[in-house]
């Protein structure tokens, strides 16, 4: 058995997988954050069936070309951030504590968020807040974006969050400050989504990726994603749909897989993930 694991991230995944298929199965582990890699090289030591590659997904078929691999049984893709690119200040993903505005996942890469705040024109800045945000202030918020860097370049997570926090007027709440956040979801938080998936073209990727990985997949070969927010959902759930449709494909989730009441106590995060799953139709099935 071959099994990709797409986004690597920190292993929990691919060391859930390398316990079922050893010791004939292999792992192709891809991710395109070298610090993910490595991470994963270290947590998996154990296992010499795992190759890694430094990669995004969408390329998934050049990497399989390299391994001489044709078809493969099984691909998870978890999109989005890991726990470690989260937490991990100076990536700049998160508006708590204070890093530079990168937001890249692939660090090589030469646009960066802070080239986003700065550069975008209001309107274009309005119309990613507004369509890769799901930003109902997305015209208040960049507006205050623009005004703020007349005065001086946004450099840091914490000027763009106190910026989105003032233009509502209220205070930008510090991290692990002990203060109740009066409002359910920081002011903050879809406009960050907006920038990471405009930085890493995060649904591009995911657009371009599945048809790709789903020519590569056997006859009863199943694809996996678990996605954090409607935008990459509906990709996903549309794609699978015109499988199905086609008899190309069987959906095994009618409805995603969310996570449980304990699971969202043990990992907060968990609470927006959905899992769907398709199987690829054998011939004879069609």
């Amino acid at each position: 058995m071959i099994a990709v694991d797409g986004t690597l991230g920190s292993a929990g995944h691919a060391y859930a997988i390398l316990q079922r298929i050893i010791p004939q199965g292999r792992l192709i582990a891809l991710d395109q954050d070298r610090a993910a890699i490595e991470r994963g090289k270290e947590i998996l030591k154990e296992f010499y069936q795992v190759t890694f590659i430094c990669d995004n997904f969408r390329h998934l078929d050049k990497v399989l070309d390299t391994l001489n691999i044709y078809n493969v049984d099984a691909v998870i893709l978890d999109v989005g951030l890991s726990s470690d690119q989260l937490e991990e200040e100076k990536r700049g993903f998160s508006f708590e504590g204070e890093g530079p505005l990168d937001m890249r996942m692939d660090s090589t890469a030469d646009w960066t968020a802070r080239d986003v705040v700065n550069d975008f024109p209001q309107e274009k800045l309005e119309t990613l807040f507004r369509n890769s945000g799901e930003q109902r202030g997305a015209r208040r918020f960049a507006r205050a974006i623009c005004y703020a860097r007349q005065k001086r370049p946004i450099e840091t997570t914490r000027d763009l969050a106190e910026i989105i926090c003032r233009s509502l007027g209220v205070k930008h709440k510090e991290k692990d400050s002990g203060r109740t956040w009066q409002f359910r979801r920081h002011p903050a938080t879809r406009v960050f989504q907006a920038l990471r998936i405009a930085v890493n073209d995060e649904l591009g990727a995911l657009e371009e990726a599945l048809p790709k990985i789903w020519q590569r997949m056997k006859p009863g070969g199943r694809v996996a994603v678990i996605s954090f927010h409607s935008l990459e959902d509906r990709i996903v759930k549309h794609q699978f749909r015109s499988w199905q449709r086609s008899h190309e494909g069987i959906i095994l989730t009618k409805k995603p897989v969310v996570a449980s009441k304990d699971e969202i106590r043990d990992n907060p995060r968990a609470r927006s993930a959905k899992l769907r799953v398709v199987e690829r139709a054998h011939e004879g099935a069609r």
